[in-house]
């Protein structure tokens, strides 16, 4: 899961948990506020009622006892005398429906089941019927009175409930908008991330001294662009160091080489046949070992020179006939091997570039063929023009690699197996180098094969343009 993800995902997480922790709260207080109303109206309408009683004004004010029934009145009533505990008042919907009397001072909710041929608005169904009761203490003209009375909550019901649905709503829609609103927010946020991220994506070894702009404020995102540029400042300096260490190493190194090689070469012109036999092996091995010696620290010189340049002279060329040069100079060590070399090769690819670099270019890639091939083996050499240049591809039989090394192959010292490269020598900077060349011309290079059946390398370079 990304950043942004989990940031929208804590975010509206945090939201409706709060949302839910207050729907809760506001769900108590409103709750209450439905029975502090109901309350409030049943000791009003107790203490209306026995004022009327009082003042002998029953059969005008309050429901007959003959009145039809629960329209008309809609409470259960009953009013005691409080001393004597006689019966003073009855509403027809108390003679009906039968609720427990309470203790005085005190309020309950009661359930009842109603009989059908009493049916009440918004009772639909239901059988059972929800009372609110209470019973009341009062005082009127010098008289006490106990009134017992309630009223059903079937409007109360209904709108607790609407009450439930709205707060499940507010809380769907609030969450839907806590993630559209942090989905914004992180992005807001990760957006110096996003940055960081796109520059530091395209720094590589060819442009280290490129830096992460870092803003006035003092912040984490700040802070931590002027610790990946404290970095790459380490970065910068080790990899100069590495390489002026190289460059000097291989420099330093190529004239005692070329001594020892021009020593080795002088006693070996000389009559060596009277020598020892382990000496005149030891010798011979000695100076192919220079040999090779002399050739790495050539190609270190030669990579080493390739990686501070950021262009090269270029001049307009013919691709065709610099690989047909090149083939026909390499045909003589594919015959002694019994190679079959093919060329297919477009009459006048004409590009940009360096001839000397290019040979060398090609020349390593067509040596790796030959070195890396089988006897009786096959070499196809093509190019031709493509929609993004020319595309030229030399494929060999052979051995072939695995998939996970077409990649590493243009690394710096990188070898498939050791015994192959004792076998046929090599510095292993090679195709390094031809990458460099290539990387130069502003071109491409890769590497496809099978395993045990082939290997093909891909070069493309750019058009001429005038």
């Amino acid at each position: 899961m990304t950043v942004k993800k989990r940031i929208i995902l804590l975010v509206a997480c945090a939201g409706f948990i709060t949302s839910l922790l207050f729907s809760i709260i506001v769900f108590c207080e409103l709750i209450e506020q439905p029975f502090v109303l109901l309350d409030k109206e049943l000791k009003e309408e107790a203490y209306r009622t026995v004022k009327i009683i009082t003042k002998g004004q029953r059969e005008s004010a309050l429901p007959a006892y003959n009145s039809p029934g629960y329209e008309d009145y809609p409470y259960w009533l009953k009013i005691y005398e409080r001393d004597s505990n006689k019966l003073l008042y009855e509403s027809n919907l108390a003679k009906i429906v039968k609720l427990p009397l309470l203790k005085p001072r005190s309020k309950s909710i009661v359930s009842v089941i109603i009989p059908p041929k009493l049916v009440f608005p918004g009772q639909h169904k239901n059988t059972e019927i929800t009372f609110r009761i209470r019973s009341i203490d009062l005082t009127y003209t010098g008289r006490d009175y106990t009134v017992q009375i309630a009223r059903t909550m079937l409007k109360l019901k209904d709108e607790i409930w609407e009450l439930v649905f709205g707060l499940i709503a507010g809380l769907i829609f609030s969450s839907m908008a806590l993630i559209v609103i942090s989905y914004f927010i992180a992005g807001k946020i990760l957006k110096p991330i996003a940055s960081m991220r796109d520059l530091t994506h395209n720094i590589s070894d060819k442009n280290l001294d490129q830096r992460i702009p870092v803003g006035a404020e003092n912040d984490e995102f700040n802070e931590l662009a002027g610790t990946i540029n404290r970095m790459l400042d380490r970065l910068e300096y080790s990899f100069v160091k590495q390489k002026n260490l190289l460059f000097d190493t291989s420099h330093e190194m190529k004239t005692p080489l070329s001594t020892m090689r021009l020593a080795i070469d002088d006693i070996c012109s000389a009559d060596i046949e009277n020598l020892p036999p382990f000496l005149r092996e030891n010798l011979l091995r000695l100076k192919n070992q220079v040999l090779r010696m002399e050739r790495l620290v050539k190609d270190l010189l030669n990579l080493s020179s390739l990686e501070v340049l950021d262009s090269i002279k270029q001049e307009p060329l013919d691709l065709t006939d610099l690989l047909s040069s090149l083939a026909e100079d390499y045909r003589f060590l594919a015959d002694a091997q019994n190679i079959r070399m093919d060329l297919n090769l477009q009459d006048k690819l004409i590009i940009n570039g360096d001839a000397d670099k290019l040979n060398r270019t090609f020349s390593n890639i067509f040596d790796n063929a030959i070195k890396y091939n089988i006897k009786g083996g096959q070499i196809s050499v093509e190019s031709t023009r493509s929609s993004d240049g020319i595309k030229t591809t030399v494929t060999n039989t052979g051995s072939g690699l695995a998939e996970n090394e077409t990649n590493k192959i243009f690394e710096q010292f990188y070898r498939i197996e050791k015994s192959r490269s004792i076998q046929h020598g090599g510095s292993g900077l090679g195709l390094a180098i031809a990458k460099r060349i290539i990387e130069l011309h502003g071109g491409s290079i890769k590497m496809e094969s099978v395993q045990g059946k082939w290997a093909r390398v891909i070069v493309y370079l750019p058009y001429a343009y005038n």
